[in-house]
């Protein structure tokens, strides 16, 4: 009986300390739990690349929250602000004229802005007339430029006759110059004007509504210069007797 009473203490004993052992595992499981709102550590690896980890926050209806990666910013917009391309902050200066530089045109005179204008072979014959320096102070003037093709179609030897008579050559290009400023829109209110060489020159309107000096049309109306203004015809304007 004695050796039975033992076995059966023994066996109570095993029993007793296997239901401690199992009630300690289940307490320390319990407390190792991550709680509702809590964040979870998160234990850095060894050798990887530091803040940039990823963090989870779980929600208090249970959901998981995926944030921003650290050492990211998220990008914005920022609503309402105009957003400039670079490069084309620029494309639309270079078709503005600096009030500097339509300043510098306007000084030039008008036997300047003629040849700069492409009525070189008016401007040539000016100065060989010897009429440069007239036409480059006083003013205001009004010129009726023949263009170079004008003066191509002159008929054959006119033009060398005319290089060659200086006083013809002059009467001839004073034809085509009137004292003081009209502009188009005033050319299209008048029946005459009075050039410069004295002789009446004719001025009407067709229906189309293109201006006509003498049997010239007027081609490239109001090129302004420091002393006047010049409009381009193309022909070239003969005065009687010559």
């Amino acid at each position: 009986m004695g050796g039975k009473d033992i076995r059966k203490s023994g066996t109570f004993v095993v029993l007793l300390l296997a239901v401690v052992f199992i009630s300690g595992c289940a307490e320390n499981a319990h407390e190792n739990k991550t709680g509702p709102g809590e964040e979870e550590r998160v234990t850095p690896v060894e050798g990887a690349t530091p803040n940039i980890t990823e963090k989870v926050t779980e929600s208090a209806n249970g959901d998981a929250k995926k944030g921003a990666m650290s050492g990211q910013e998220e990008p914005s917009l920022d609503e309402g602000k105009e957003i400039i391309i670079p490069g084309e902050e620029n494309l639309s200066q270079g078709n503005e004229t600096s009030s500097e530089n339509q300043t510098l045109d306007n000084n030039q005179t008008i036997v300047q802005t003629a040849e700069g204008a492409g009525y070189t072979t008016f401007a040539s014959l000016i100065r060989d007339a010897g009429l440069d320096d007239t036409l480059s102070k006083g003013g205001p003037y009004t010129i009726f430029a023949p263009t170079d093709i004008a003066f191509e179609n002159l008929p054959e030897g006119m033009l060398d006759d005319l290089r060659n008579d200086k006083e013809k050559l002059n009467r001839v290009l004073t034809y085509h110059v009137v004292n003081g400023e009209y502009r188009a829109s005033a050319l299209k209110n008048m029946n005459s004007l009075t050039s410069y060489e004295t002789g009446e020159l004719a001025v009407s309107t067709t229906t189309g509504g293109q201006i006509m000096v003498g049997n010239a049309t007027i081609m490239e109306p109001d090129t302004v210069a420091g002393n006047g203004v010049i409009h381009g015809i193309d022909k070239v304007l003969i005065p009687s007797g010559v």
